[in-house]
């Protein structure tokens, strides 16, 4: 969540932010003076009190929507017939996005997708029928023992005509959720449903290449469409300089930025930009919630860390300063096998900047003490971003994987201001159990921004070095 810095303190000990990103917007004397609330607040307030139009809605969206005839796609998306939904009529049949857990799929579960949707499994597609019921148990089936016939030879089977490219593409649609938008003249398919950005300018597309037919072909992408024109092209810079510096880090693969996201200059896509990159199977955040704020341990855990670190280390190698660091923009890619690795990777370098420049914006949970101060006495647009910002928010990003839960759990954007401008706050870190970790994340927690350690420093910790896991090669 990310809020611009002079509406915060307008705001302050009256009003209660959503978790969602917001610029700093200049006046005519440098300082931001007022800030919208997001879409997400307005919602919020605006169904306090729900109307009569919308009890029965609100009944329906109490009980869980059934999925039957259903099956888990390649894409690892959920399709069936669903009823007792919200939205979609009973008998609709719908497509949802990624299921947290495709293999915990069977009848009768409660499957749960990576957006937090949840669908209770009825039959699966292709499931034998029961056999008929009678008085309340099931018939007995009787054995009829036809005579023995001799069959006549079969005649020969006509070859089958292939499928043509309408009906493929109409398969295709089924299997893939493709909704018939593309970026790129028809290069990229887009489908499921867009998710918006943690910064809430873009959306957030799954996507697939598009073959010689006009077929989704290969592994799924990640699009972020949006209208900031500037913002997306400076993250596409971002993304150059970044990882083709002298630590490439470990961000996801850039695939492609499109100027013009559509260049017919017809549809939703008009007048939009958009960044192709490499897909992830959740966010880390997400990931965490999936397993019931359970911290990582072990390998999974130094993997985390160690891709963290390796991507401040291509930030700071390249003179820049991420300043949003956390666990939001960082994305799961789990890997195939029992050593219970992760592959965890970066992205969402929108809001990076050269070192000694000023924030675009700023992400409460991730900001240094030294930032709340100059926030909160109006000087957060024209702050001075040193790699020790960084730092601070690789701290906090570590604790949250650890403990399983951010340190500033359930507070507000306002209340992580307030309690990190007092001269007399110093993080607890008592709660990860690691010693050598606890060691780590106490030493990025230092009020004071020159006791940081270095990216360098950080690197060589003895938790890389002597986790009894092995080795660590950087």
């Amino acid at each position: 969540m990310k809020v611009g810095p002079a509406a915060l303190l307008v705001a302050l000990g009256s009003v209660t932010l959503s978790s969602t990103t917001h610029a700093f917007v200049p006046t005519g004397n440098g300082v931001s003076t007022s800030l919208s609330p997001s879409p997400s607040f307005r919602t919020a307030v605006s169904q306090s009190t729900p109307s009569k139009r919308n009890e029965k809605t609100m009944v329906m969206m109490a009980k869980i929507p059934v999925m039957d005839n259903w099956r888990v796609l390649r894409s690892g998306k959920l399709t069936g017939v669903v009823s007792n939904h919200p939205t979609y009529g009973d008998g609709e049949v719908i497509t949802t996005s990624k299921l947290a857990d495709p293999k915990s799929s069977e009848d009768g579960v409660v499957v749960v997708t990576i957006s937090g949707s949840q669908y209770q499994l009825g039959k699966q597609f292709g499931a034998a029928k029961a056999a008929p019921k009678k008085n309340g148990t099931a018939a007995p089936s009787k054995k009829v023992m036809a005579p023995k016939k001799v069959s006549p030879a079969p005649a020969p089977k006509a070859a089958k005509e292939p499928p043509s490219i309408e009906q493929r593409l109409r398969a295709a649609k089924q299997e893939f959720g493709l909704t018939g938008a593309s970026v790129g003249d028809g290069k990229y398919l887009l489908a499921g449903r867009p998710a918006r950005s943690t910064s809430g300018k873009s959306q957030i597309w799954t996507a697939y290449r598009a073959d010689e037919d006009g077929l989704p072909t290969g592994e799924c992408l990640t699009v972020k469409v949006s209208a900031n024109f500037d913002a997306i092209k400076r993250e596409n810079s971002n993304y150059d300089m970044v990882t083709n510096g002298l630590f490439g880090g470990r961000f996801v693969k850039k695939i492609e930025f499109l100027p013009v996201a559509d260049s017919s200059n017809k549809g939703r896509m008009a007048n939009l930009c958009a960044l192709v990159i490499e897909n992830g199977d959740l966010d880390l955040k997400a990931f965490m919630a999936s397993r019931g704020k359970v911290g990582l341990t072990g390998r999974p855990l130094r993997d985390a860390a160690a891709a963290a670190g390796q991507c401040v280390q291509a930030m700071h190698s390249s003179n820049m300063v991420w300043t949003d660091l956390k666990t939001e923009n960082f994305v799961v890619q789990q890997n195939k096998g029992n050593d219970g690795s992760l592959t965890v990777k970066g992205i969402d370098l929108e809001s990076a900047r050269r070192m000694k420049g000023n924030p675009v914006d700023y992400s409460p949970e991730a900001c240094p003490p030294e930032f709340a101060n100059a926030f909160i006495s109006g000087d957060g647009a024209t702050f001075v971003l040193e790699p020790s910002y960084d730092m601070w928010s690789l701290g906090m990003m570590l604790y949250e994987v650890s403990v399983g839960k951010p340190y500033f759990d359930g507070k507000s954007p306002i209340a992580i201001t307030k309690a990190l401008r007092y001269d007399d706050f110093e993080a607890d870190v008592s709660a990860v159990k690691d010693d050598k970790l606890r060691d780590l994340i106490g030493q990025c927690l230092r009020r004071n921004p020159k006791e940081r350690p270095s990216i360098t420093a950080f690197l060589l910790h003895p938790y890389f070095l002597t986790t009894g896991i092995g080795p660590f090669s950087f």
